[in-house]
């Protein structure tokens, strides 16, 4: 079937130049990419890591392939399940309902001769199948969210049947198309626009800490508001690349998730998370338990030791190596110790 971008243009636009660039790029170079590109990621996570909190670890990280391989794909992995909830919804509704015959050619049959007319149309056409969908359905949730989030998840189900009904009916009036083509609308879009606002929603959790630090009530409001939105429009001019075919969605995809992790602080975090994923570090452990052997020596009398030899409530920084880093204290006055890994004896983490 022959697709949207198919249509003749005067000439190719930096949007199409720089896909076909990038297109070829990866073909040839693929191997490549997927050789070195994890484990350079992954020692390039680890080292900002480590400038972070201000140590390096007792070992030449460079021998464990194994461990820059695993960090990079875990960091790999946050981006690509980001591009993926932003790729998807919009290929799937796309393909499902846009690409049917009968709704090609009643599309086509309602844009106008005339270019402006025709541009403008476009944009109505992709808010009544993507934007207003999506934008909706963040409303919807942002509002549960602040008034009754005990009832988040039923919504989160619930509000995309209701506004894929509503749109589909609005579809179904603007193109003229036959009584029931709402329910098709809704049955290929439900599950896409659920999609959506779980990727919003999940950027809303990573902007927490930005969000508990307004003070104004009502601009933390509108943060819980705008923030979601703003990741839905984003995800709704991902899907408009599914009319130049699946090229462009990608690469529409890759820079809006890309853009989203940069803003939202996922880039930011990625190192800690990353390390916390494997076990490394950056988690909060109940207790250290060390030898009693250390005890019995000389400790630092700066070191908050029980009478069982233990350290409580302590952040543990990196447990890897011969030399293991935390940080104890409260925030206001955190101070950061490394003990040999040899008197460690345990390291009692919640599970919770």
């Amino acid at each position: 079937m022959e697709r949207w971008s198919d249509r003749p243009a005067p000439e190719q636009d930096p949007i199409d130049r720089f896909a076909a660039i990038s297109s070829v790029f990866f073909k040839r170079y693929s191997a490549q990419i997927a050789k070195f590109a994890p484990p350079a990621a992954g020692f390039a996570l680890f080292l900002l890591y480590f400038h972070t909190n201000h140590f390096y670890p007792s070992f030449d990280l460079l021998q464990f392939s194994s461990l820059l391989l695993g960090a990079g794909m875990v960091g790999f992995l946050i981006i690509g399940l980001l591009m993926v909830g932003l790729l998807v919804p919009g290929l799937v509704i796309f393909h499902g309902f846009i690409e049917r015959p009968e709704i090609r050619a009643a599309i086509l049959r309602w844009f106008g001769p005339h270019e402006v007319r025709e541009l403008r149309k476009a944009f109505g056409l992709l808010s009544l199948m993507y934007a207003g969908p999506y934008s909706l359905t963040s409303i919807i949730l942002s509002s549960i969210l602040l008034h009754f989030p005990a009832h988040y998840i039923e919504a989160l189900i619930l509000a995309p049947i209701a506004v894929c009904l509503l749109f589909g009916i609005a579809i179904q009036l603007t193109l003229k198309l036959p009584r029931s083509t709402f329910l098709r609308f809704a049955y290929c879009a439900w599950v896409p626009v659920m999609m959506v606002g779980i990727v919003a929603f999940s950027v809303i959790a990573n902007t927490a800490q930005f969000i508990d630090g307004i003070e104004n009530g009502d601009l933390k409001t509108l943060a819980v508001y705008l923030i979601p939105l703003g990741a839905c429009l984003a995800a709704a001019m991902c899907a408009a690349g599914s009319f130049g075919g699946f090229t462009y969605a990608v690469h529409f995809a890759l820079f809006f998730a890309l853009a989203i992790a940069f803003y939202s602080g996922v880039l930011a975090g990625m190192p800690d998370r990353v390390v916390r994923n494997l076990g490394l570090g950056n988690y909060e452990a109940q207790s250290v338990v060390l030898e009693k052997g250390y005890c019995d020596g000389a400790p630092p009398k700066d070191l908050p030791l029980t009478s069982e030899c233990e350290l409580r409530n302590v952040q543990v920084v990196w447990s890897m190596g011969d030399v293991f880093t935390f940080r104890v204290g409260n925030a206001k006055d955190p101070h950061q110790i490394q003990l040999p890994s040899r008197f460690v004896k345990a390291i009692v983490r919640s599970t919770n």
